[in-house]
């Protein structure tokens, strides 16, 4: 996969005694076919390496003709491009891919909606190496703090999820630098992030991708259905749905004595938490912001309810310490994200609240 080698590139490096003058570039793929003990290492750390598993930000650099990239946004075609991935100032991985625009509202309101990056399958030097994967790439919609700031909220919503639950996708930010080679804009370096690929979350789960829809959600796993419902009441997210298939993953367990799917949500730019301009509330719902919650749970038995809840609870301080000890939050965001969770926690801890918005609110 693609995170096996970001990470085998840096884990190798730190792993061989070889002194590396800061100025120059090493390239990974020289230094494999060049260096045997460079090799025998990286084979060895490249089944057990995962780029998700690093919180720092990652550091990629991004070359393609993004006015084509721009003008033809709404063609589900590929593009050529190249992508360098840095590490310690001092060596290189450096492969052709090729992206395309993907997301649907985002096409139609964000300058450069989001990608998904393809890279090849050949080419590379170490056996472990050859699967790579295809993965979608976050990037800010528009230029600017505002939309950078919407990028990590965005982001924290993943890192959420992943505290409430195991079953849900992982996140890595990065800083891409932009460069434009129809020459039509400036480079440009911005924060963005990278989602694990399903199909990653479903090997570590021992499972695969159903894409049926129409299954009700009284038919999945109770225990990821609730807290699939929790968490997008925590961040306040109406835009998802289950039978619809709509901003929901389904995962059905290899395991025969596990027949009901596991429920996966994923893309949160309308939820509340972030609460970007372009997010607007779906009128059936009644409400004039996405800020305001709705739970949208289907009636289910109150023990379930109450169990996922009491999980949540149990993880507060660690949902609080993930804004708290955030360095890239200005100041308004970090406050109304805090308060936004303070008022989901005052509604969880509170029984008469809890009846009131959870279990006598459920379809």
């Amino acid at each position: 996969m693609i995170y096996r080698l970001f990470i085998t590139c840096l884990l190798t490096l730190l792993s061989i005694n070889i002194n590396y003058a800061q100025s120059y570039i090493h390239d990974f793929d020289s230094l494999v076919e060049h260096s045997k003990e460079f090799e025998s290492r990286a084979k060895i750390i490249g089944d057990t390496a995962d780029i998700f598993n690093d919180n720092s930000i990652l550091d990629i650099t991004l070359e393609s003709d993004f006015k084509n990239l721009i003008k033809r946004k709404y063609k589900d075609e590929y593009q050529e491009a190249v992508c360098k991935i840095m590490f310690n100032d001092s060596i290189r991985v450096t492969r052709n891919i090729k992206i395309k625009p993907r997301g649907h509202m985002r096409k139609s309101s964000c300058s450069i909606p989001p990608l998904k990056l393809n890279f090849p399958k050949k080419n590379a030097y170490i056996e472990q190496l050859h699967d790579f994967d295809k993965i979608k790439m976050v990037l800010d919609c528009k230029r600017g703090s505002l939309y950078e700031q919407y990028i990590l909220l965005e982001y924290y919503a993943y890192k959420l999820q992943n505290i409430i639950t195991d079953y849900s996708l992982r996140v890595r930010l990065i800083r891409v630098k932009y460069v434009d080679t129809s020459g039509k804009f400036k480079e440009d370096t911005r924060l963005a992030f990278l989602i694990e690929n399903i199909n990653q979350l479903a090997s570590r789960l021992n499972a695969m991708r159903i894409e049926t829809t129409n299954i009700r959600d009284r038919l999945t796993d109770k225990k990821t259905l609730v807290d699939a419902y929790f968490f997008q009441y925590l961040i306040g997210n109406t835009d998802w749905s289950i039978p619809g298939m709509h901003n929901v993953y389904l995962l059905k367990s290899l395991d025969p004595t596990l027949p009901l799917p596991y429920v996966i949500p994923y893309d949160f730019d309308y939820a509340g938490i972030v609460n970007t301009m372009y997010a607007i509330p779906d009128e059936r719902l009644g409400t004039e912001s996405v800020r305001e919650r709705v739970y949208r749970g289907v009636c289910l038995p109150e023990a379930d309810l109450f169990n996922s809840a009491e999980r949540i609870l149990q993880k507060k301080n660690k949902i609080y310490a993930l804004f708290e000890n955030d360095i890239l939050l200005n100041k308004a965001n970090k406050r109304s994200s805090l308060k936004y969770i303070d008022e989901f926690f005052t509604i969880f801890e509170n029984k008469n609240s809890f009846k009131r918005n959870i279990i006598d609110a459920c379809r």
